[in-house]
């Protein structure tokens, strides 16, 4: 039996990492929590019999009630009324799944995951996020060695039921973000080019070189594919030749890629610059994002907006811990700012920076909070938390977004597992360790308390996102170089 039940514990202090220091740390909350669930389990030992905590180890011995929660919740969940996507997505063709950035399909679901197959594709980085089509998994890789010249760069096709490699293409430098339309792949890479790439063959149809290194996760919409580069320049080519449409500026670099209502394109700089604009390019509105917050000035962003119900949700890095979550809306009319997120639910008393895209799920906004070992929901017309559900261990950084199937919520984590949360129920549905190919799925038996800092202690970090087939197999890419689909045991 294969050990994929989640173990909880406690982790250490909190710092700052915009830049990568340190900062500030918890006192006296930590152990106060500890004691508090030492006492709640004793006392339901002492009362309870049937009703306590059970579970087993790997090994099938009983595990120690400490290590099953009373609650994964810190608050009651309020039950999502509806799990229903905002779009109608076939495959998963593009980084969160289509154009609005909203993560969210319905698809058979997991129970009791598996790893179907792994492949050997190189190094799988923040923005090596797979996309799926006509099952075919399409990614970029960083390489044998990311930020260096090797003979893994390039973009991978492979079949997403066997894991064998349809095609290979090569480029001189590490890809990063790919989507797929119609046809063409079209991949964005450290070298500063563009390409589209036939899917049939993996023959290349186009390139275009923008002259400096090309971030984020290409956008297709209508008959252009949008992408963002490191010098703020947001590039609309056509499709299907790879001729420049048009271009509009924004101050700072173009991290997460570009967002789309089908009718309008939204795209944020990393120095807080958001534009809207039409597919002719025409610019609607321009604003600097500023929440009421201490050093606001000092934010930056690094994920690919969400638009969804008419407001664009964007996530923050900030340059310290804060009392309110990272994230705030705008008005995609306006470009005014709607909302920022308030902790109403008291989960926690510091946020970190969020470099994800939340998911979409019914009316709720969902994502893994750093600094923290939990799963965060967020009313999506008001920014107030609901609730939250341990998932891994306790680490600083937190690089993927989730994707949502059908009210599962599916996330990798930087301690190298994969987890599954119900979002209906607010309770931990599955996990499964991905950080070392050698260990079939189960977490090494270091996993605990002190596992994870800035960099787990054994294994590697799960850092790109996940993406869902049709089939309900799930695909996502780790750090240490492998692209791993996660299915059923039943299937």
């Amino acid at each position: 039996m294969k050990r994929r039940q989640y173990v909880t514990f406690f982790g250490g202090s909190r710092r700052r990492d915009i830049f990568g220091s340190e900062g500030s740390r918890i006192g006296w909350i930590l152990p106060a929590l500890i004691l508090a669930a030492g006492f709640t389990v004793l006392l339901i030992w002492l009362i309870g019999g049937d009703d306590a905590p059970t579970g087993t180890l790997g090994d099938g011995s009983p595990a120690p009630s400490l290590l099953y929660p009373i609650s994964t919740t810190t608050t009651l969940p309020a039950v999502t009324e509806s799990v229903s996507c905002p779009s109608a997505v076939v495959g998963w063709p593009t980084f969160h799944g289509s154009g609005d950035r909203a993560g969210c399909v319905s698809a058979p679901l997991i129970t009791d995951p598996t790893i179907m197959w792994t492949a050997n594709i190189g190094v799988q980085g923040w923005l090596n996020n797979p996309v799926i089509s006509d099952g075919v998994v399409y990614v970029g890789s960083a390489g044998s060695a990311q930020f260096e010249s090797d003979g893994s760069d390039g973009v991978y096709a492979i079949d997403v039921l066997t894991g064998d490699t349809d095609w290979f293409f090569a480029a001189t430098l590490d890809v990063n973000g790919v989507s797929v339309s119609d046809g063409i792949v079209v991949a964005v890479g450290d070298e500063g080019a563009v390409w589209g790439i036939e899917t049939a063959t993996g023959n290349q149809i186009w390139t275009n070189n923008v002259g400096v290194p090309v971030f984020g996760n290409p956008l297709f919409v209508g008959s252009l594919v949008v992408v963002g580069d490191g010098s703020g320049s947001v590039t609309a080519l056509d499709a299907a030749t790879g001729e420049r449409r048009w271009v509009v500026d924004v101050e700072g670099a173009l991290r997460g890629g570009a967002t789309t209502d089908g009718e309008i394109i939204y795209a944020i700089g990393e120095q807080r610059d958001a534009v809207a604009v039409d597919l002719d390019g025409n610019l609607l509105w321009r604003t600097t994002i500023s929440p009421n917050a201490p050093n606001a000035s000092s934010f930056r962003i690094y994920a690919a907006p969400t638009v969804v119900d008419g407001r664009l949700i964007v996530t923050l890095v900030r340059d310290d811990v804060y009392p309110e979550p990272a994230m705030v809306a705008i008005d995609t009319a306006t470009g005014r700012l709607d909302w920022e997120a308030v902790d109403t639910a008291g989960i926690k008393s510091q946020w970190g920076n969020v470099r994800s895209a939340p998911a979409v799920v019914g009316d709720l906004l969902v994502y893994a909070e750093p600094y923290f070992d939990g799963i965060v929901a967020i009313d999506m017309a008001t920014g107030q938390t609901q609730w939250e559900v341990t998932a891994g261990a306790f680490c600083f950084p937190q690089w993927p977004s989730p994707a949502v199937n059908d009210g599962l919520v599916i996330v990798g984590r930087h301690d190298g597992g994969l987890y599954a949360v119900d979002a209906v129920t607010g309770t931990l549905s599955w996990s499964i360790y991905l950080g070392d190919h050698d260990a079939d799925g189960v977490f090494p038996d270091a996993f605990g308390e002190g596992f994870c800092d800035w960099t787990p202690v054994e294994g590697f970090s799960v850092l790109a996102s996940p993406a869902v087939d049709d089939s309900g197999i799930v695909v996502v890419g780790t750090l240490e170089g492998y692209l791993v689909a996660v299915g059923d045991s039943s299937w």
